[in-house]
């Protein structure tokens, strides 16, 4: 069975609208140069927050912007009252390092839930933002019922932002976790063992049909694009055949990680208030 986030994005947004009339949501995304994906990215971003009426503004700084300058840019933006969350739009320019300059950020307007105080807070289980798709993946599996508490969860992936915090998140909810990446031995093995697949690895049908078994739950968290622009995951159709559930791509975890953006844009508003 095939899931989708649309649902589930409707009545997040029905909620922050309502959020949002309150007040105190103001967004600053940060965007080096104009990058296909980037730009994509943020235009979502724009039709949400129109969607709830929310304040979103636009930082856009031109490619070739130093370091030192950019971070100059978060500071301000730090200093600025009005600012409630700021985000780092990525893949930022090859002269800039991003964790420097998420660093910079503070992290009491992180919006992204990726500055290492928030990440922090996660590995030690207490109250924060949380990174959006982690967030995303975890309110898919509950809001269709899917049991996390006991199971057999393999995350195939270990980024800081996505592969790692959903791991914790998990943990969190009593699933038994294994993380698999590169230099996993057998990794098909880890795969056929687990009750909940999260492929996180960002690598286009990675995940093939005889890794899993009948009646898995996979959650694909992966963005990719093939030579003609459309968009995959990183599981097979074939492979997601097998499963009593599948999250859709495109249409699935995706779907709800823009909300979840301005669902943490809204604790970052109660937190202040």
């Amino acid at each position: 069975m095939m899931i989708y986030g649309k649902d589930i994005r409707d009545r997040l947004k029905s909620e922050l609208k309502e959020a949002a009339a309150r007040g105190n949501m103001v967004m600053t995304i940060v965007q080096v140069g104009e990058e296909g994906p980037s730009t994509a990215y943020v235009n979502g971003a724009k039709r949400f927050a129109r969607d709830i009426e929310c304040d979103l503004r636009i930082m856009q700084i031109p490619y070739n912007i130093s370091e030192s300058e950019l971070l100059n840019c978060v500071e301000t933006l730090n200093r600025n009252p009005e600012v409630t969350g700021i985000m780092i739009q990525k893949p930022l320019p090859g002269h800039i390092n991003s964790d420097v300059v998420v660093d910079a950020m503070d992290y009491r307007k992180d919006v992204e839930g990726v500055h290492p105080y928030n990440l922090g807070r996660l590995l030690t289980k207490e109250p924060g933002i949380r990174p959006t798709t982690p967030k995303a993946v975890i309110r898919m599996l509950k809001e269709h019922n899917i049991d996390i508490d006991g199971q057999k969860v393999t995350v195939v992936g270990r980024s800081s932002i996505l592969g790692g915090p959903v791991a914790m998140m998990a943990i969190a909810e009593n699933g038994t976790v294994t993380v698999c990446h590169t230099h996993t031995r057998d990794l098909a093995a880890e795969t056929r063992n687990a009750d909940i697949i999260i492929a996180a690895l960002g690598k286009s049908y990675f995940i093939s049909a005889d890794m899993v078994r009948e009646g898995v739950v996979i959650i694909d968290a992966g963005i990719n694009f093939d030579a003609k622009g459309k968009i995959t995951g990183d599981v097979h159709p074939d492979a997601c055949a097998k499963a009593s559930y599948a999250s859709a791509v495109p249409g699935g975890v995706g779907m709800i990680t823009t909300a979840e953006l301005f669902d943490n844009l809204r604790i970052l508003a109660e937190m202040k208030r």
